[in-house]
């Protein structure tokens, strides 16, 4: 990975990103890359599936879900791991790509595409 800047989609991206960003002086840990890499990662799901940036994801206070925002600073909607699902952070340390599946699913819900 040549690219600070690319979302890491797999535990070794993050492991190798968290190795450049403190090579450069950035205090941060896998967990930090992990949850940026998750929000970062919705926010281009959601971009693609709209053909543009018509929302804006953050995490929520305790990092359980995502919070999709509209123009209006109104929450559209919440997006939470399913039932019996392990959270966002852990599913991408156990498979991330079951975790960037489980997100596009809720990504297709969240606007209907």
């Amino acid at each position: 990975m040549d690219n600070i800047n690319k979302i890491p989609e797999t535990m070794e991206e993050v492991q190798t990103q968290v190795m450049m960003m403190q090579q450069t002086g950035f205090q941060v840990d896998e967990e930090d890359v992990i949850k940026e890499s998750i929000k970062n990662g919705f926010q281009s799901l959601l971009d693609e599936r709209m053909s543009g940036h018509y929302y804006t994801v953050h995490w929520n206070p305790d990092y359980t879900g995502l919070d999709v925002i509209g123009f209006g600073e109104e929450q559209i909607g919440l997006i939470q791991p399913a039932e019996k699902q392990l959270s966002w952070v852990a599913q991408f340390k156990a498979n991330a790509d079951a975790m960037w599946f489980n997100l596009d699913e809720a990504a297709g819900k969240l606007i209907g595409r």
